[in-house]
């Protein structure tokens, strides 16, 4: 059973510790993803749609009154306390044996978590963004889309595949040294030897807590990297996306390296193209892709069947003209003038404005506004 997302609103944090301690220490914690409030003000403003909302009267007073009425909640009472909650709640015991308590927060939500998922097939969705100009904000609509997808509860990869890895920008995940050259040497190994047997990416893997995803370590050794084949970037995303582990793989590549770009193109279900209005940012594009399209009309076709081209540093309208009739703006990403002379990394990913329209972004990709309210493959609980 996948886990389910929980959020717990008691004010007396003397209750809320002992009973998450006892979770992390028990086999629920494969069953639950709890998220915990004691202060009514940081609760409303958690944004995330959990499966199960648990709380005591006047908290989930104020939840029912400002978020979504359709989430299954229960209320905790004591004694002979009666709430005056109108829905089709739930009323328990703030005080019972644990397992009790919890076995009833699953069984509450029941078939009701099962139905929501009939959008989601269960499979990794791979993005993968590129650009023809370099500066053109690529690498922070990659992590501010890998970020917000994982703070929605989303088991996320992140796979840089730049020469120079710009992410390695935003700390807090990176631990172990060389991790990535192995990963690449084991790979290179197994393509010598007739195939991937045995070969796993888990202990290559890191939680990277600033983005709310698993990565890769940054590798500095450039020749290496740029000795990347389009081989080596197809057992990379097929490692990752068919481990079962992660809803969404977000691919980020520049353009240096034809070989990666082909295998990152081939391997998508969507193709992000991050576009400048600019005359350079139009004109390097549309030429991109006159060329590709002259290389090899057919697979240049499939190609644009699943691109969008997305304006990044929009700023309300378009000043300069789409360079090919086949190309349409399929959304827009705003202009923050704060980031001009950011000097602090995690700015990048703070902006409330930018990050709503990341997410009518992602929701667009990834089908229904329900898929992201719905279910996960057990993504790991991030505070």
């Amino acid at each position: 059973m996948l886990p389910l997302r929980v959020v717990l609103a008691v004010q007396d944090s003397g209750y809320v510790e002992p009973l998450l301690q006892y979770i992390h220490g028990s086999d629920y914690v494969k069953k639950l993803q709890v998220t915990a409030f004691t202060r009514t003000e940081a609760l409303l403003q958690y944004r995330d749609i959990p499966d199960l909302v648990v709380g005591e009267t006047k908290m989930l007073e104020a939840w029912l009154s400002e978020m979504e009425s359709t989430i299954p909640w229960i209320v905790l009472v004591e004694g002979g306390e009666e709430p005056s909650l109108d829905g089709d709640g739930l009323v328990a015991a703030k005080y019972q044996p644990l397992p009790q308590l919890l076995d009833l927060w699953i069984s509450h939500v029941g078939g009701n978590r099962l139905g929501k998922n009939e959008s989601y097939s269960g499979s990794t969705q791979i993005i993968g963004l590129v650009s023809a100009l370099g500066g053109s904000g690529r690498t922070t609509a990659a992590v501010n889309i890998a970020r917000q997808l994982g703070m929605m509860g989303r088991k996320v990869f992140y796979l840089n595949l730049e020469t120079i890895n710009s992410s390695a920008l935003f700390s807090g995940g990176y631990r172990r040294e060389g991790t990535f050259s192995r990963l690449l040497y084991d790979i290179k190994s197994s393509q010598e030897n007739a195939g991937r047997a045995g070969l796993t990416h888990t202990p290559y893997v890191m939680a990277h807590e600033a983005l709310k995803c698993d990565v890769f370590e940054p590798s500095d050794h450039l020749k290496e990297l740029m000795e990347i084949t389009a081989e080596d970037v197809g057992a990379l995303i097929e490692l990752v996306s068919g481990s079962g582990e992660y809803d969404v793989l977000v691919i980020d590549t520049d353009n240096q390296s034809r070989e990666r770009l082909d295998a990152v193109m081939d391997h998508c279900q969507w193709l992000l193209w991050l576009l400048l209005d600019d005359l350079i940012s139009m004109h390097k594009s549309g030429t991109w892709l006159d060329y590709l399209e002259k290389e090899n009309p057919d697979w240049f076709r499939e190609i644009m069947n699943k691109s969008k081209f997305i304006v990044n540093r929009y700023t309300g309208s378009l000043g300069n003209p789409l360079p090919r009739k086949d190309m349409r703006v399929d959304g827009a990403l705003p202009y923050i003038p704060s980031w001009k002379q950011v000097q602090q990394e995690e700015l990048l990913l703070s902006s409330p404005i930018f990050q709503r329209e990341i997410l009518k972004l992602c929701s667009d990709l990834l089908g229904e506004r329900r898929w992201l309210a719905g279910e996960s493959n057990g993504g790991r609980a991030y505070g």
